[in-house]
C-alpha cells in the first residue's frame, strides 16, 4: 500500500480517537444521540458505541433458525462476527455509564440496550429512523454474568433489565418463555468511517497497481 494512504489512515484514526473521547465524556445539549451511519450501522453518541441496524442479524445470516441462542452461544458468535470487514464485536453491557450496577429494574436505561431505547431513540437522525427485524416480544442478552447459571438480559416488554438462565431452554427446570431470546452485537466507538476508509483504500490501491 502506498505510504501516503497509511499516513492518511493513521491521521484519521487519531482524529476519531480524540473526538470520541470528548463525545463520550459529556452528553451533547443539541443534536442527535443516535445516528444512522449507513451500511447498516447506528452510532450512539453518548455511549460511544456502534449498533447493527438489524436487531436480529443472527437470523438474517442464518446463524440459527430464528436467531435465538443461549448466552454461551451468543458470546461465541458475537466474538467471531465480521460485519463488512469489521471485527471486535461484543454483547451489550448492562452497567450504567459510570460503571455502576448492573441492577434489575423496569424502564431501566442503565445498560446499553436500555439507553438505546429510552434515551438515544428520543433524538435520532434521521427522526424517522427504523430498525430492521425488530420484534417487540424479545429478550436480548447482556454480556454481564449474574451468577454461574444466570446472565443479565433486557426484555423489551416493560423495558426490563434482569436475570435470565444462561440456557433458558435447558437444564432441569427450563424457563417457559413467550419472548424470543436474541443477540444484538455492539462495537466500541464509531466504526462507520472505517468502512469508507477501507473502500477508498481498496480503490486507490487498485488504481495504483494499474498505473
Amino acid at each position: 500500500m502506498p505510504s501516503w494512504i497509511e499516513t492518511v489512515a493513521a491521521g484519521f484514526s487519531e482524529w476519531r480517537r480524540r473526538n470520541s473521547a470528548i463525545i463520550y465524556a459529556t452528553r451533547p445539549f443539541f443534536g442527535p444521540l443516535l445516528i444512522d451511519r449507513g451500511n447498516g450501522l447506528l452510532y450512539d453518541v453518548e455511549r460511544n458505541i456502534t449498533w447493527l441496524r438489524d436487531a436480529n442479524y443472527a437470523d438474517s445470516v442464518g446463524r440459527s433458525a430464528d436467531g435465538q441462542m443461549n448466552w454461551h452461544a451468543a458470546k461465541a458468535w458475537v466474538a467471531g462476527l465480521s460485519y463488512r470487514g469489521i471485527t471486535g464485536w461484543r454483547l451489550p453491557d448492562a452497567r450504567g455509564l459510570d460503571g455502576s450496577g448492573p441492577r434489575e429494574a423496569e424502564n431501566c436505561a442503565d445498560g446499553e440496550i436500555g439507553h438505546l431505547f429510552l434515551v438515544a431513540a428520543k433524538r435520532m437522525s434521521p427522526p424517522d429512523l427504523k430498525l430492521k427485524n425488530f420484534e417487540s416480544y424479545s429478550i436480548y442478552w447482556y454480556r454481564n454474568e449474574a451468577s454461574a447459571e444466570e446472565a443479565f438480559a433486557f426484555r423489551m416488554l416493560g423495558m426490563k433489565q434482569g436475570r435470565l438462565a444462561k440456557d433458558p431452554w435447558g437444564g432441569q427446570f427450563p424457563v417457559p418463555l413467550t419472548d424470543k431470546v436474541l443477540v444484538w452485537p455492539v462495537h466500541d466507538g464509531d466504526v462507520a468511517p472505517g468502512i469508507f476508509l477501507r473502500i477508498v483504500t481498496r480503490i486507490t490501491t487498485m488504481l495504483w497497481r494499474r498505473a
